[in-house]
């Protein structure tokens, strides 16, 4: 069991607890729906880890928070690809077919993460997948 899974069922069972003595179960499940998107709220969460509180949250189907964690995961990547590429072009560097490739084709969101913060501080686009880049070491 996760971390996180361990903290929503020490959640739960607490919130069980607390109706055994009289909440209302309404009042408990808005408490613990609350308590769950402050948790999605902070940051460090992997895309799987987002997907299972909302698919508590939400009641999702089995299976279904998989692809959603799927998407979100892609959408992510692609959202960091494009803001260090807007970064390398708002600094007028030149950006080379293979360097828009290889940072549009990555998934590695902590590679991604990387780039993003160096783009506004390397000399060339190439210089990315170099300077002090222990992630890149392939």
């Amino acid at each position: 069991m996760t971390d996180l899974q361990e903290e929503v069922s020490g959640l739960a069972m607490s919130l069980a607890a607390a109706m055994a003595f009289g909440l209302p179960p309404e009042k408990g499940m808005a408490e613990l729906h609350g308590r769950f998107k402050e948790i999605i709220k902070g940051e460090g969460l992997s895309p799987g880890e987002v997907a299972y509180l909302r698919g508590k949250i939400e009641k999702w189907p089995p299976g279904y928070a998989e692809q959603w964690a799927s998407g979100y995961a892609a959408g992510l990547a692609k959202g960091l690809a494009k803001g260090t590429l807007a970064v390398l072009e708002v600094r007028l560097l030149s950006i080379s077919d293979d360097v828009r490739e290889r940072i549009t084709t990555c998934t590695d969101h902590a590679r991604l993460d990387d780039w993003l913060d160096r783009a506004g501080t390397v000399e060339r686009a190439e210089d990315l997948f170099r300077a002090g880049a222990e992630l890149d070491q392939e």
